[in-house]
């Protein structure tokens, strides 16, 4: 993905930080994994992963390492879009297996100066939760 076809999977009042989620989105781990932006505003944002072959479990389904990466980096952009954060804690539960294409949507629960907590839910092709997570970070100063 170009910049350009970042910025239009943006909200207008978020695409000021489009250099900040194209540095998240180029990370080594999300490009390897393969993880997808569908869409970002301020209060939502959307990504998505269609687990390969190398994805999957000894049984053939989805591996929860790949479920949480998709959680876990969801959050990461929704938590640093207007600024650094790193996480603090995760709280995972996995309702079913994981096959075809994720997609995980991450909502703010609260921010304040010091912690941002969000909730992280995965859903499958059908609709069906997956996973879901309240993840929070600590909000890094930069004056500190």
């Amino acid at each position: 993905m170009n910049m350009d076809e970042l910025r239009s999977r943006m909200s207008p009042d978020t695409v000021e930080y489009a250099e900040r989620i194209m540095e998240m989105y180029e990370a080594p781990f999300a490009r390897s994994v393969g993880l997808e932006i569908a869409s970002i505003s301020r209060d939502r944002v959307e990504c998505y992963l269609d687990l390969r072959p190398e994805l999957m479990n000894s049984m053939g389904r989805g591996h929860g390492a790949a479920v949480y990466a998709l959680l876990d980096h969801t959050f990461a952009i929704a938590s640093n879009l207007v600024h650094d954060c790193t996480g603090q804690n995760t709280d995972v539960s996995f309702y079913r297996p994981a096959q075809g294409r994720l997609t995980a949507v991450a909502v703010p629960v609260n921010r304040s100066r010091s912690l941002e907590v969000y909730d992280v839910r995965i859903t499958n092709e059908e609709g069906k939760l997956v996973a879901s997570g309240v993840c929070t970070a600590f909000v890094l100063r930069r004056d500190a």
